[in-house]
């Protein structure tokens, strides 16, 4: 049939909806006989599934297969049993889609005479529907496996919509499974063109989300606020606007709005009663109990306790369990009296001991404990209190690992840091806070590392007054309450991202010295030559000092008079950049001036055949390291990541 000719180029060019429109047209002005209906419910199939209608896509794909199921093997067999079994794993029969996927893939491997492009296509879409059960039931060996061998193959597929599963299945997984945020960002990016280019809702929301989930764990909530609404509105499925407005209460606790973070949760939990999901319901009830317990409105929590408990005893599940005695720890921490607050105390130290548990219920148990800790050496100065509380940061660190929580990690090297401020060991502190700064540096935790970099800041503009509290001897009662730990603990607790008001530096001098301390380059970016003379010869009279005592014990910044310095090696130099002011945006150029100066060949090669000579350079004769000061740091041009 010629019509359908057409409807299968419109297929192809990703034209869906006007494909739709001419199979309806085909069907009502058509007398068919039943063998001329199979290849027109075959293209309606494979229309309906693009735009995201699984049940639809499922009950056309069925007519198809009962009328072909015969045959020994086909490609529009193996085809039709692919998303026979893609749409059964989407609307939550995993046994029976993963029945059909596999007996796709025995029928595929008959297959002798068929393109390799056909084949690779196929088997693709196998993968695709796999992975789809394998998300939903949080199979993540298996759905990692079946990513990684569709990773070698989308470069040689030429199909939209299993191009856009692909790109989400693979954002998805750098997402919330084998997380890096530079692949999420790379993959969810690509699919969503795709997505809305088929028009296909259902996969843009769950596109969005993902995206949306991403800028949470980066900490930029604007962005993760604005991809999760633009997904609401994508979508009327229930389970993926309950997703959403559960992400949204998450958003808006920690910017604070405990109000709207209310709100999304009343909304989910509705949702939640009228499709009956009991998991859902019972995490949205725990969540508004801790919103609600944040707000001081503690008589309502407790009336979602009683709730929530009820729910427990019908379920007779572990985790419904643990859930409670969580919010009931939690309420229980929040109010004042002693016996209260001990009991709080061993709720979260048994649900620390539980295997059972989830990672994340565990870290929040391990962060309350550490809050009370706080509390009770503030009121008792007993030191052996601190030392359960390095017990408990420990740990926290093991678990954070485990689950990939780069925030909660960061942040914990950070307390350490602080409880090292406390204990007079200033190194350590530096460690720990040199150790954070990479690991946010490393997954784009821009709003972190912009954190770090202020208390780093603040740790070398007061070491002074830390000595001073180590010589006088200050007691460890006064030092915790400069340190801020509590304050530290609450915003760990809220998962609170707060914003910082943090400048640009002043660049003072840039400096390319050897190993061996000798200076190959050096520029200057204030005027007096006098005072330039005096900060590079300065410096270097202790050249030795700072290699030696600060980079190679792992810090890359150190104190230097007014000024701060910057210190980073590019074997074989040490680049070293002095300046004043804050060093966030200034960690930010360095590595950026590192990267293109070793990028450039000219610049590198200049570098490298001077090095040998033992034989230093003058800015005027060299253009290119000159255009790349410029550029970076005084006409800062250079994209820095903004938090």
């Amino acid at each position: 049939m010629n019509a359908l000719e057409e409807v299968r180029k419109l297929i192809e060019k990703d034209n869906i909806q006007e494909a739709i429109i001419l199979l309806e047209k085909i069907e009502e002005n058509t007398d068919l006989q039943q063998s001329e209906l199979i290849p027109l419910f075959f293209y309606k199939a494979k229309s309906v599934i693009r735009l995201g209608n699984f049940p639809e896509a499922l009950k056309y794909a069925k007519k198809v297969y009962r009328a072909i199921r015969k045959e020994v093997s086909s490609p529009q067999l193996v085809e039709i049993l692919a998303m026979m079994g893609h749409t059964s794993c989407w609307l939550g029969n995993f046994e029976k889609g993963y029945q059909l996927l596999d007996e796709a893939e025995q029928k595929l491997r008959k297959l002798t005479d068929i393109l390799e492009e056909r084949r690779i296509l196929l088997q693709s879409m196998i993968y695709v529907g796999k992975n789809c059960g394998y998300m939903q039931q949080g199979k993540s060996d298996m759905l990692y496996e079946n990513a990684m061998e569709l990773l070698s193959l989308y470069e040689r597929i030429d199909d939209t919509f299993v191009l856009a599963e692909i790109y989400y299945q693979l954002g998805s997984l750098y997402t919330f499974i084998k997380i890096d945020i530079n692949l999420a960002i790379k993959y969810s990016f690509k699919c969503q063109p795709l997505i809305e280019k088929l028009e296909n809702n259902t996969l843009a929301a769950l596109n969005l989300v993902t995206i949306g989930c991403i800028y949470i764990m980066t900490g930029d909530l604007e962005k993760a606020l604005f991809y999760h609404e633009e997904g609401l509105k994508k979508t009327d499925i229930v389970m993926i606007k309950m997703s959403i407005f559960n992400n949204l209460s998450m958003i808006h606790t920690q910017k604070g709005e405990l109000e709207k973070a209310l709100e999304s949760l009343d909304k989910a939990f509705e949702l939640a009663n009228k499709v009956n999901a009991t998991y859902i319901l019972m995490s949205t009830l725990a969540s508004m109990i801790e919103v609600l317990v944040l707000m001081g409105r503690n008589q309502r929590a407790e009336k979602h306790l009683i709730k929530l408990k009820e729910i427990a005893e019908k379920e007779k599940n572990p985790f419904a369990e643990l859930y409670t005695n969580f919010c009931e720890g939690f309420i229980l921490k929040k109010k004042n009296r002693i016996q209260d607050r001990a009991k709080a105390q061993s709720i979260f130290e048994e649900i620390v001991k539980q295997e059972v548990v989830s990672g994340e219920l565990t870290m929040k148990a391990l962060i309350n404990l550490c809050d009370l800790l706080v509390e009770e050496f503030r009121f008792t100065a007993e030191l052996e209190v601190l030392d359960d509380l390095y017990i408990l940061l420990e740990k926290l660190i093991d678990i954070a690992k485990n689950l990939n929580s780069f925030w909660i990690l960061a942040e914990t090297y950070l307390l350490q840091a602080k409880f090292s401020l406390l204990k007079g060991d200033l190194n350590s502190a530096r460690k720990k806070l040199t150790e954070a700064q990479d690991l946010a540096e490393k997954n784009n935790l821009n709003l972190l590392m912009g954190k770090i970099s202020y208390e780093h800041d603040k740790i070398l503009k007061n070491l002074n007054v830390w000595e001073s509290f180590i010589e006088n001897d200050v007691p460890l009662k006064e030092r915790i309450e400069i340190a801020e730990l509590n304050v530290h603990i609450e915003n760990m607790l809220l998962n609170r991202k707060g914003y910082l008001e943090i400048s640009e530096e002043e660049p003072v001098i840039i400096l390319i010295i050897t190993e061996g301390g000798t200076p190959i380059f050096s520029h200057s970016f204030v005027k007096e030559k006098t005072f330039e003379t005096q900060v590079i010869s300065g410096f270097l009279t202790t050249i030795d000092y700072f290699i030696k005592e600060t980079f190679s014990q792992g810090l890359d910044r150190a104190v230097f008079g007014d000024y701060t310095l910057l210190m980073k090696y590019v074997q074989p130099f040490y680049i070293t950049y002095i300046f004043s002011g804050n060093s966030y945006y200034a960690h930010q150029r360095i590595k950026y001036f590192n990267e293109k100066m070793k990028n450039e060949n000219k610049i590198w090669e200049k570098l490298m055949e001077n090095y040998g000579k033992s034989k230093s350079l003058q800015i005027q004769d060299f253009p290119g390291l000159q255009n790349l000061i410029m550029e970076t740091f005084v006409n800062k041009s250079a994209i820095l990541e903004k938090y």
